[in-house]
């Protein structure tokens, strides 16, 4: 008995968004190419309860699945115009974007291919292998700049993170054809991995952008956007420098000019200040939200997070800046320069040489400062420590912490065990400053079943094809929030993957300092009268305008 080659049902669509064209799907049969497989005929026929030796197992081919999807302005035949003969030579395409062993998570809200598309090419497959399914786009060029972008929405991302079930991630590959040349020739770009994470990101983000405000996105929300939390304006009443509680109820916002700028401690959901204003340019809140410790850029102060007023419980005159608290509670990591020059106001960055310090924290009352990491020249600052307080991230430099050009992210063990590494993958092109965490630990199935913690930052790198600017002078460049994957477990050698450009920000501002929480809080409301100003009502709850 024989066996011909099997069969796969691939079923295409002509459709925009997954499955939103008015159009009715079309089914197509496509053949495997995998191997014959030859049965014997001579297998004798067997008597009811007769028992059966098959024999040795037989490993096969697993059996591979296609799921394609025609994008808009693209014609509906575009599967069938990818069957000539095809090369990795020549004019192929050329991925720009996602950097190859990218990590993602899989509900970002959008998530975008870039790529030089070769000449003579005018149809592309993007596609997707997981270990069992692929995920093809068929799309023509949307042209931005010198090559081509393909979009996909979250819930296009949502079909590509299924195909990478059961793995740690897909293949991502572009084929390019002549569009007007049935059969013609296929050429196939290098194959570039994306892992991507079995757990969803979680919590909420706050970030400052050039244009005054301080914006939040929200995961998890239904139809979620950027919207502004905080409006002020770049010239006068600029809203800059926060930091939030890790549970998301309280935030400190300087406004003004950071010498120091005037601060509040606020209640995020109903944007009640707690007592009066007070100076303040850095700052960190208590697990329990009781203490807020501040920091001019010289000077650390304690407050009473409930009145803004001073606390005991921290030495008069205590030198430091860039505090933060660890997640137990227990101890606070913060910068302290070397040298510092005596002055009365503050100032929003320092220079080297700078050491890290670890004040330990009783429940009432801070202790002795103790060195944690002692720099030998460099500048390091803006130390974060990981939600499960086993890290801390932090930058080097050999220029002022405000914002310096060769900033470099560096990560070392909080029990001050190891040496620091740097985390060279997420870094690139340097310039990668203000690095915080997000406030939950995920899975990641790579070599092994892991957990996985995202590190942001603010970079003026290059975002493919539709920010390029690493030539510009600096104060023509766009910072940009950046996120990448750590990996705890991995061993001797880079922890990072590298970085991807978050989605949710505006390309045309400056976006700086993602601070995270494990939940954005909300005014809830029966009726848009209660919202703040600038707010709806949207089911029971106020959402800030788009920025």
């Amino acid at each position: 008995m024989r066996f011909g080659r099997s069969i796969l049902a691939s079923l295409w669509l002509a459709s925009g968004a997954a499955g939103c064209s008015e159009e009715p799907p079309r089914f197509v049969a496509t053949r495997d190419a995998g191997p014959e497989v030859m049965l014997s005929a001579d297998v004798p026929p067997l008597d009811a309860g007769q028992a059966f030796d098959a024999g040795p197992a037989v490993d096969r081919p697993a059996v591979r699945t296609f799921r394609d999807f025609v994008l808009p302005g693209t014609v509906a035949d575009a599967p069938m115009r990818f069957g000539g003969a095809e090369s990795a030579e020549g004019e192929v395409p050329t991925l720009l974007y996602p950097e190859d062993r990218t990590i993602i998570p899989p509900n970002l809200p959008l998530f975008e291919v870039h790529f030089r598309p070769g000449a003579g090419n005018d149809l592309f497959e993007v596609s997707f292998a997981g270990d069992v399914t692929t995920v093809r786009y068929f799309t023509r060029c949307s042209r931005v700049a010198d090559g081509c972008i393909v979009t996909l929405t979250g819930a296009q991302l949502a079909d590509v993170a299924m195909a990478s079930a059961g793995g740690s991630g897909v293949r991502i590959a572009v084929r390019g054809t002549a569009s007007g040349q049935q059969g013609g020739a296929v050429r196939r770009s290098a194959a570039r991995f994306l892992g991507i994470t079995q757990s969803s990101l979680r919590g909420g983000v706050y970030w400052w952008a050039t244009n005054g405000n301080i914006l939040r996105y929200e995961f998890g929300r239904e139809e979620a956007r950027a919207e502004v939390f905080l409006r002020g304006d770049p010239a006068f009443n600029c809203v800059g420098c926060h930091s939030l509680s890790r549970d998301g109820r309280r935030i400190t916002a300087g406004r003004g000019i950071p010498g120091p700028a005037v601060a509040n401690i606020t209640e995020v959901a109903t944007r009640t200040n707690n007592g009066g204003a007070f100076g303040s340019n850095f700052g960190t809140y208590s697990p329990d939200n009781t203490r807020y410790l501040s920091s001019d850029g010289m000077r650390l102060t304690l407050l009473n997070a409930d009145t803004a007023m001073p606390a005991t419980g921290l030495a008069p005159n205590t030198a430091g800046t860039h505090p933060d608290w660890s997640p137990n509670g227990d101890r606070v990591v913060f910068a302290r320069p070397q040298q510092t020059v005596p002055i009365a106001i503050g100032t929003p960055g320092h220079s080297g040489p700078t050491d890290l310090m670890m004040l330990p924290w009783d429940g009432s009352a801070f202790g002795q400062a103790q060195m944690f990491l002692p720099s030998t020249g460099d500048n390091q600052y803006y130390p974060s420590f990981s939600p499960n307080g086993q890290w801390v991230v932090f930058n080097r430099s050999g220029q002022n912490s405000n914002d310096a050009p060769d900033a470099a992210l560096w990560v070392m063990r909080a029990d001050g065990t190891g040496q620091p590494v740097r985390l060279a993958a997420a870094d690139a092109q340097g310039g990668n400053s203000w690095p915080k965490w997000t406030p939950f630990i995920e899975r990641y199935v790579g070599e092994l079943d892991e957990p996985l913690m995202w590190v942001t930052f603010t970079s003026r790198r290059d975002y493919g094809l539709r920010l390029q600017q690493s030539t510009r002078p600096r104060e023509n460049q766009r910072a940009q929030l950046w996120m990448a994957a750590f990996r705890p477990g991995v061993q001797g050698v880079d922890p990072s993957a590298p970085a991807f450009w978050v989605p949710f920000q505006n390309l045309n501002d400056g976006n700086h300092i993602a601070q995270w929480v494990e939940e954005v809080r909300r005014q809830e409301c029966g009726d848009a009268g209660v919202c703040a100003a600038g707010e709806t009502c949207i089911r029971g709850r106020c959402i800030g305008a788009p920025p």
